[in-house]
C-alpha cells in the first residue's frame, strides 16, 4: 500500500503483470459499486462525504484505469479490457456481484463492463456520461472547442497525444489554473456552486493531480478511446441501466443521456433541470440508492 499525501492506493498485480491501484470507501459489508471516474481523474474521485456512502450501505470501490493515477499502462487498450481488469478486481477483493456507475467519461467504461461480465454487474449507472460519437448529432449541445475537438480525434487520433502532452506538467505546477483551462469554460452556475464549495473543489483537484501523474500516454489513449467507436453496442446491454444527466451540462449534454435511454434495453433516465456536470455530487444519496435497488444488493 502506497500514500500519495492524502491519496492512499491499493494494489493487485493482474495477469499480464500490470499494477491496478483502487481504493474502498464506506461500509466495508455493504453492497459493491465499483466507481468509474471521468478524464484526468482518479479512484479519488466520489462523493466527499464517505459517512454518506457509508450510511446508504455501499462498499464503494473506485479504480483507476490503465496509466491513470498509480495503474500501470497498457498498450493498445480497447473500452472492453477494462471489463476482465475488473473481473480479475473483483475476484482478488472476493466480491461475486456488484454493481457499476461511471460519471463522464467514465461512463462508457461502466457500460463495457456491463456488456463484458454481464454475469456479474448486476446495474449499471451512468452520471453525465459520453455516448457514442459516431453517429449523427452525437456533439450536439457540447461546447464548442468539445464539439470541435471529438471529431477531429476520431479522423486524427494522433493528436490525442498532442493534445494530452502538457497535462501532467500543468496539472502539477498549479491543478488550479489547469482544471479551470480544462474543463471551466461554459459550466452553469449550480456547477460552480458544487465546485466552490471547500470540500468538494479539494477532491476534485486532488483527483486530477493523481491522475495525470501517470504522464500523458495513458491520458491521450483516453482521448483516443472515447472519440472512437467504442467496440461493442449499447443494444446488447441487457443489465438494468439508470441514467442521470443535467439538463444544462455543456460537457455530457442531456442528448447523450437520450440516446442512451434509446438504446439500451432495460433504461431509465433522469434528467435535472437546471443542473449540470455534477450531478454525481448533488444527487449521490438518490444514485446509489436507485443504483442499490436496481441491482438488488
Amino acid at each position: 500500500m502506497t500514500t500519495y499525501g492524502t491519496a492512499t492506493a491499493s494494489t493487485i498485480e493482474l495477469r499480464d503483470g500490470r499494477r491496478l491501484a483502487f481504493a474502498e470507501y464506506g461500509e466495508p459489508a455493504g453492497a459493491p459499486v465499483l466507481f468509474m471516474h471521468g478524464f484526468t481523474a482518479s479512484r479519488i474521485t466520489r462523493h466527499p462525504d464517505d459517512r454518506l456512502t457509508e450510511s446508504l450501505g455501499v462498499r464503494l470501490i473506485t479504480l483507476d484505469r490503465p496509466g491513470c493515477g498509480a495503474s500501470d499502462v497498457k498498450s493498445g487498450r480497447m473500452l472492453l479490457d477494462v471489463a476482465g481488469d475488473v473481473q480479475q478486481l473483483a475476484g482478488a477483493l472476493g466480491v461475486a456481484r456488484f454493481a457499476v456507475l461511471g460519471h463522464s467519461a467514465g461512463g462508457p467504461y461502466a457500460l463495457a463492463c456491463a456488456r463484458g461480465l454481464p454475469d456479474r454487474v448486476a446495474a449499471v449507472g451512468v452520471a453525465c456520461g459520453f455516448a457514442p460519437m459516431d453517429r449523427p448529432g452525437a456533439t450536439d449541445g457540447m461546447r464548442p472547442d468539445m464539439a470541435r475537438g471529438m471529431p477531429a480525434l476520431r479522423r486524427m487520433p494522433w493528436l490525442a497525444r498532442l493534445f494530452a502532452s502538457s497535462l501532467p506538467r500543468q496539472f502539477k505546477r498549479d491543478p488550479e489554473k489547469a482544471f479551470e483551462t480544462q474543463f471551466g469554460a461554459g459550466l452553469p452556475d449550480s456547477d460552480r456552486r458544487e465546485l466552490a464549495r471547500p470540500e468538494v473543489h479539494e477532491i476534485i483537484l486532488q483527483a486530477a493531480v493523481e491522475g495525470t501523474r501517470g504522464g500523458a500516454g495513458g491520458l491521450a489513449r483516453e482521448m483516443q478511446l472515447i472519440s472512437a467507436p467504442w467496440g461493442f453496442d449499447p443494444q446488447a446491454i441487457e443489465t438494468p441501466a439508470l441514467l442521470w444527466y443535467g439538463a444544462e451540462d455543456p460537457l455530457a449534454p442531456p442528448q447523450m443521456g437520450r440516446y442512451l435511454a434509446g438504446a439500451l434495453p432495460n433504461a431509465r433516465l433522469t434528467v435535472y433541470d437546471g443542473e449540470g456536470h455534477m450531478v454525481y455530487v448533488t444527487h449521490w444519496e438518490e444514485i446509489l440508492t436507485q443504483l442499490r435497488e436496481a441491482a438488488q444488493l
